[in-house]
């Protein structure tokens, strides 16, 4: 089957309609009712009517389990499982004896290479048995049924336009599909009301020093909502503190609200904020905030999010028209940039579109980046994803301008091409990513390559095995594994967003095996500048969470996260200080020596602070690095500590 059969319709072929009374609400529970009509060729025993979902953002569908093979039994004869939950139902109107089979999957229609109809669908197919179906006959493929104890399926959790349900036809049962006079079928998905407000404050403030507070209201799904919100909050500490602000929320153009707030952050002691209504109802939570007295300051950002533009490398394509891309990734740079600053309230971020670098619209891409770029408030880095069969890696720039896009001819993005095409160059960074999943560890360069990112909505990639994982891994791979090798790799997280909302942290965004939420990156600083984060994160001060505004500090004799050092002899004990402001209540923090779990401190309230000596022996260079989970499965992940051998006398 090749494209051109994809694309015949066949006037004979029948009718489809989508039956709903919409709008699709983003992260709504809904039913939808798939119509189609059998027209003047009809469809015979062992045909199949194909509809696909927008993407696997939506509810899996679940069908009949049969209970015997295939082969066994069929049509009337088929027994089916009732312990499978269902939630997709088909139904058949004929005069004669047929009968519907149901199957589903997940894959895409056709190759790669036609981007406007290959993207990760559910695809629901009916196939008829026991008898041929006439024109005028009618199968009903309720998608979402809410009869068998399910109360239907859930729409993709972000608002997009253009989206269809797609519906192939194979009249005759022989493999060739067509597509149904009707299809493809579409629909809208938008933003529900406001429901939540994000609740952002620095990290760490100087002792006495006066709050900042950036409000944004979002709908349930994270999502910038439908219309403004015009509401009353007070922001109230919680604790300790007894400040009260009154904050007259007032969003026309669904922005973010800043405000200062009267509450005062003593040295050492943490607080927090809630934002209620003039009924009391909690509308958002802050994040901790603590006071310090040196210089670092904590910022937060997205290394790893895509515009529409994402794949754009591989089409012949003008960058400014996108409409060929409708099902890959949503949102323009403009709206990436936007949600980032305005709703998810990072101090920092990156488009890293695949392959960026060698499209007709790298130049305006890197443009968007100096638009958006504003010291001291919200920095912007010009970036693109490599994704190669050894890995995925992304490359971030930490200067500004606009350079001329590569020749694709000549360009690869393999992970060599790329270590000899930046090499020397200081102001590059090369990021490998979700890495336990194709990630090769014999292509690696230390200079260029400083950090990993160990946490995305693909879940974590700490280790081997399923913790916070749920889907295939490759032997060798894992963060663990290149730390292993020797690599001084410091630790990230971003979220790896495909829906145009970098620093959103909500699960099952677009396809199904990104079912975790996103990741954020903590960058200890002086400066909210291009330069400071860039240069910070070189040195690895830095770490990773799986969302959550978490505060870590940790330390091994005085020397903090990234450090290398080396001992006066093998022997001399190593101290490691560790502080933890958490979310939530803290469960506990695991000390990582060499990649075994050595020690545990366990938690209390939402505040962890230990100090545990390690006097063994080293075997040789040894690194330590704090692994932090709260009781609500938040989690956090330090960048490496190396303490060195000394030096034997020659």
């Amino acid at each position: 089957m090749d494209l051109q059969d994809l694309l015949r319709v066949d006037p004979a072929a029948g009718r489809i309609r989508l039956a709903h009374d919409g709008p699709f609400v983003t992260g709504a529970i809904t039913t939808v009712r798939v119509e189609y009509t059998v027209g003047a060729r009809g469809l015979r025993a062992g045909g199949r009517l194909r509809v696909g979902t927008p993407n696997t953002g939506w509810g899996r569908p679940v069908v009949s389990q049969p209970r015997y093979w295939d082969e066994l039994a069929s049509g009337a004869d088929r027994k089916y499982a009732p312990f499978h939950p269902v939630n997709t139902t088909a139904e058949v109107t004929s005069g004669g004896p047929a009968s519907i089979y149901l199957e589903t999957m997940e894959r895409m229609l056709v190759p790669d290479a036609d981007p406007a109809y290959a993207y990760w669908r559910w695809w629901i197919t009916a196939r008829v048995e026991g008898g041929d179906l006439v024109e005028g006959d009618r199968i009903v493929i309720t998608y979402g049924d809410p009869r068998f104890g399910t109360l239907g399926i859930r729409v993709q959790t972000f608002p997009e336009r253009d989206l269809n349900f797609s519906a192939y036809l194979d009249a005759e049962g022989e493999g060739r599909f067509g597509t149904v006079p009707g299809a493809p079928m579409p629909v809208d998905v938008v933003a529900g009301p406001a429901e939540r407000l994000t609740v952002v404050v620095p990290s760490l403030v100087g002792a006495g020093e006066t709050i900042s507070v950036r409000l944004a209201a979002t709908d349930h799904c994270h999502c910038r909502p439908c219309a403004p919100l015009n509401e009353t909050f007070t922001l109230r500490g919680q604790g300790e503190e007894r400040g009260v602000t009154a904050v007259a929320f007032q969003n026309e153009d669904r922005q973010t609200v800043s405000v200062k707030s009267s509450i005062l952050v003593r040295e050492n002691t943490p607080a927090r904020l809630l934002a209620a209504d003039a009924r009391g109802r909690v509308w958002g939570g802050g994040n901790p905030v603590v006071a310090v007295t040196d210089a670092l300051r904590l910022f937060w950002g997205d290394l790893h999010a895509q515009s529409e533009f994402h794949s754009m490398h591989s089409q012949r394509v003008d960058f400014r028209h996108a409409a060929w891309s409708k099902g890959i990734s949503t949102g323009t740079p403009e709206e990436c940039y936007q949600y980032g600053r305005d709703i998810a309230c990072l101090d920092f971020m990156a488009i890293t579109d695949q392959g960026a670098c060698v499209s007709a619209g790298w130049e305006a891409h890197q443009a968007r980046a100096e638009e958006f770029n504003a010291p001291g408030r919200f920095v912007t880095f010009r970036g693109y994803e490599a994704g190669a069969p050894v890995g995925h890696r992304n490359v971030v720039y930490r200067g500004g301008g606009v350079e001329p896009p590569r020749d694709r001819r000549a360009f690869s993005f393999m992970p060599d091409f790329l270590y000899r095409h930046y090499a020397g160059r200081g102001d590059v960074m090369i990021i490998p990513h979700h890495v336990k999943t194709w990630t090769d560890w014999r292509y690696h360069d230390p200079a260029l390559e400083r950090v990993m990112e160990v946490y995305s909505c693909w879940g974590s990639s700490e280790r081997e095995g399923f913790e916070v994982w749920d889907k295939g891994m490759t032997p060798g791979a894992g963060a663990q594994a290149g730390l292993a090798r020797g690599y001084r790799l410091g630790i990230i997280a971003s979220t790896d967003n495909h829906v145009g909302m970098p620093g959103r942290s909500f699960p099952h965004d677009r396809q199904a095996h990104t079912g975790f939420k996103g990741g954020k990156v903590a960058v200890y600083a002086e400066a909210l500048t291009r330069e400071a984060i860039f240069d910070a994160l070189k040195e690895r001060h830095c770490y990773g969470t799986t969302g959550e505004r978490i505060i870590l500090r940790f330390s091994v004799n005085g020397r903090r996260m990234g450090s290398i050092f080396a001992t006066d002899e093998r022997g001399a004990p190593r101290i490691i200080r560790v502080e933890v402001v958490g979310t939530d209540q803290i469960d506990r923090a695991e000390v990582v020596r060499n990649n075994q779990d050595i020690h545990v401190a366990f938690g209390s309230g939402d505040r962890l602070a230990f100090e545990w000596t390690d006097a063994s022996p080293m075997p040789g260079t040894t690194f330590y690095y704090i692994r932090v989970r709260q009781k609500d499965g938040e989690m956090a992940w330090s960048s490496p500590v190396w303490v060195e051998m000394p030096k034997c006398d020659e």
